[in-house]
């Protein structure tokens, strides 16, 4: 077989996301190009080989390895198709500055595969730079209209970026090309606009039944239930069935739990080892010289994280990141543990003995390129909360804002919200008990790093901000060493990308229509009242 026709072969194994069988193959065309005695011809195909390895091992969540593969195809002959892939990797492990270096080099006038232009694009998504993406997904549309997965790509970046209007159409082509595509489906229901004249009630329930309905549900299918289940719910709570739609979401929920190999125990465990390290630290923070001073703003998810990043964002000597994940891969990559997650007991105990100093640059290096004209910056990865204590250390000249919200809106909040399916970091959130649990054991973490060390640490209660913004934006910014400038007040008014749940809500402005949401979901929520009681947090 020559080495055109083994890489067709592998080609059409890849187009039929058959990665498993395409393994063999290519290895074959590895070994089989070093071997070819067209040098030219050789280095292309060797060069292909090791990137079709890349994007195998990317298909499966080997990201690591894939990154490996990938960088080896381009140290044989750099494309602009193979850094767009790389691109992606990177920002699937979180690594912001790898990426970016990744799509600086690709010229987007002369990459003309689709496939690559949408990658190139969901990198950038992935990474913050929703309005840098519309132009690769568009070129790609351009290319080829008849991809479905191109308009729902397109159609997170517009939502994102605020252009409503335009995702909505994104959205319906996305479905035209494939009207069972479930994640397209709670993306159109997210933008909130269902009315009773207009709305997919009934062919959201359709959906959801047949899908439900499907004799030894595959992971696929539970996860076309959770986007179909969410989809269904947030219509029939614009069209104020609030009931009908928690039902809706417990029945789903209960379907994906059954699926995991999950234990509050196990996330109780984290938080003890975190608390643990409070009393048994004896390094000292270190000294910094750095003249870029982040801002982390951290709880639990939907307790007002993302408001707050839109008031300090709207200063002029503010930037943001949004959601990063650079400080938890800098403790992983100094600790060397080895476990899968980035965060885990291994790493928390291990990240006791890190050179700090060391630590607080390495992230420094791999968030330079966030906001380099700004004097600070923002992180709300809401989960930083963990490694606050650790942050305090690395970055001594650090703000931190903690948020916190009343515990039942809060609860509600992260028992409604579609997290990421794939992340074990919100299996809690599958169950209303487990999320009373969780919320308990944030809020003793929160608790314990106040009172161990409260240098540079801010409380923000959600409420207290919503019904009194102008005094405490104020402090807000008096706290991070800022002048007060009037339009960060105005938050509806600040035109940067929203990558979170809160893309709708923060373009409006700051009001107190949120407060006790919680309420209108009735008798369902009693048991969930029980159980934060006896943790006397209500």
């Amino acid at each position: 077989m020559t080495l055109e026709q083994q890489h067709h072969r592998v080609l059409g194994l890849i187009n039929q996301n058959q990665w498993i069988e395409a393994h063999p193959h290519i290895v074959n065309l590895i070994r089989q190009a070093g071997a070819d005695e067209a040098a030219a011809k050789r280095r292309y195909f060797h060069a292909e080989g090791y990137f079709l390895l890349g994007m195998v091992n990317a298909e499966i969540g080997q990201f690591n390895k894939a990154t490996q593969c990938i960088e080896q195809a381009n140290t044989i002959l750099r494309r602009d198709e193979y850094d767009a892939y790389l691109a992606k990797c990177y920002a699937l492990l979180g690594d912001t500055n790898l990426a970016m270096q990744a799509i600086d080099r690709i010229d987007m006038q002369q990459l003309l595969e689709p496939n690559a232009l949408d990658t190139a694009g969901v990198s950038l998504s992935r990474i913050g730079f929703h309005d840098h993406a519309l132009p690769y997904f568009e070129k790609a549309i351009g290319l080829n209209n008849t991809r479905y997965q191109y308009f729902y790509n397109y159609g997170m970046s517009l939502k994102f970026a605020g252009q409503f209007s335009a995702a909505k159409m994104a959205y319906d082509k996305a479905l035209a090309l494939y009207p069972q595509h479930a994640p397209s489906h709670f993306a159109l229901a997210d933008l909130g606009q269902a009315t009773e004249q207009h709305n997919n009630i009934e062919r959201l329930e359709t959906l959801l039944a047949d899908a439900t309905n499907q004799e030894g549900l595959s992971g696929k299918v539970v996860d076309d239930v959770m986007h179909y289940a969410h989809a269904l719910a947030l219509e029939l709570q614009q069209l104020k069935r609030h009931e009908d739609a928690f039902t809706v979401l417990v029945n789903a929920k209960a379907v994906k739990a059954a699926t995991l190999n999950y234990s509050i125990d196990a996330d109780k465990a984290l938080f003890a080892a975190v608390r643990y390290t409070l009393s048994s630290q004896v390094k000292k923070s270190v000294s910094s010289d750095s003249p870029s001073r982040p801002i982390f703003i951290v709880g639990m998810p939907r307790s007002g994280t993302t408001l707050v990043e839109r008031i300090l964002s709207h200063h002029s000597q503010v930037g943001s990141g949004g959601e990063l994940q650079d400080f938890g891969i800098a403790v992983k990559q100094l600790t060397q543990s080895v476990g899968q997650n980035v965060l885990d007991i291994d790493t928390i105990k291990q990240a006791q003995q890190l050179d700090f100093a060391q630590l607080g640059q390495l992230y420094l290096d791999k968030t330079q390129r966030i906001a380099p004209n700004e004097p600070r910056f923002i992180d709300k990865l809401p989960f930083n909360f963990f490694y606050i204590q650790l942050i305090q250390q690395a970055l001594p000249d650090a703000k931190i804002i903690i948020m916190l919200r009343d515990p039942m809106d809060t609860c509600i909040g992260n028992f409604r919200q579609l997290f990421s399916l794939n992340s074990p970091y919100y299996n809690y959130a599958f169950n209303l008990d487990t999320v009373g649990e969780f919320y308990a054991e944030f809020r003793q973490l929160m608790t314990a790093f106040v009172e161990h060390n409260p240098a540079n640490i801010r409380v923000q209660q959600y409420e207290t901000l919503a019904q009194s913004p102008d005094t405490q934006v104020s402090e807000l910014l008096e706290f991070c060493e800022l002048p007060f400038e009037p339009q960060c007040v105005q938050v509806q008014n600040n035109t940067l990308p929203v990558s979170t749940a809160s893309k709708v809500q923060v373009r409006q402005p700051i009001n107190t229509s949120s407060i006790g949401r919680w309420k209108k979901f009735g008798n369902a929520t009693v048991p969930l009242q029980k159980r934060l009681s006896a943790h006397n947090l209500i």
